[in-house]
């Protein structure tokens, strides 16, 4: 009993650790908006507008109407879904005020009613730029210096602490990292192919190489 009291005093204290090292870095970083207005335009715009770019490069891959591009655009999509759906459970499950609601903060953006944890802009952004690096190590690594501009800028304009990111970025990259794997199975590959087969013959996608 005294074992597991002393081992779980631990275990708080060093959450309590953790917490206070994010929201050192939280302050940290938010403390620069307000400073460069120009700064703070770009950090605005990427933070809520730069995962539109994702969306587009997954159309235009799908647009290209060739097996491979298509493939990649369904698998990124089908696991930013998983990964916003996990998201989603975990903030519903554990819910994290937003840094504004118990620190002070420059907010440079409205509020949000979400939990904090973990951020849905860095799962979506981060689960769809690990897909596309697994087919394209170029483009993917243009998105993921993108998704981590996206996250660096929701943390600077005040509506996510560094965990949040983190942790939204571990698990879209999880996701999609598994999502391949299993789409590399034999029998899942043979039942993609059956797919886009079927959506060929409707004219909706190119034919399976």
């Amino acid at each position: 009993m005294i074992g597991w009291s002393v081992n779980n005093f631990i275990k708080q204290k060093s959450a309590i650790g953790d917490e206070d090292m994010d929201a050192s870095l939280f302050e940290m970083i938010n403390n620069l908006a307000g400073k460069v207005p120009w700064l703070d335009v770009v950090m605005i715009l990427s933070a809520k507008y730069l995962p539109v770019l994702f969306v587009i490069v997954l159309i235009i891959f799908y647009l290209t109407f060739q097996a491979k591009q298509q493939r990649v655009a369904v698998l990124a999509g089908i696991s930013t879904l998983i990964a916003l759906g996990i998201a989603q459970s975990i903030a519903l499950l554990d819910p994290r005020p937003r840094p504004y609601l118990t620190h002070i903060a420059h907010l440079l953006i409205e509020r949000s009613n979400d939990p904090s944890f973990p951020s849905d802009h860095a799962t979506f952004s981060f689960a769809i730029a690990t897909m596309i690096w697994l087919y394209n190590r170029k483009l993917g690594f243009i998105l993921m210096c993108l998704a981590a501009l996206i996250g660096f800028a929701r943390v600077y304009v005040g509506t996510h602490y560094p965990m949040d990111v983190v942790g939204g970025a571990a698990l879209g990259m999880a996701v999609s990292l598994l999502t391949h794997y299993i789409a590399r199975q034999k029998k899942n590959r043979a039942l993609l192919d059956r797919l886009f087969m079927v959506l060929h013959e409707w004219r909706l996608a190119g034919k399976p190489e």
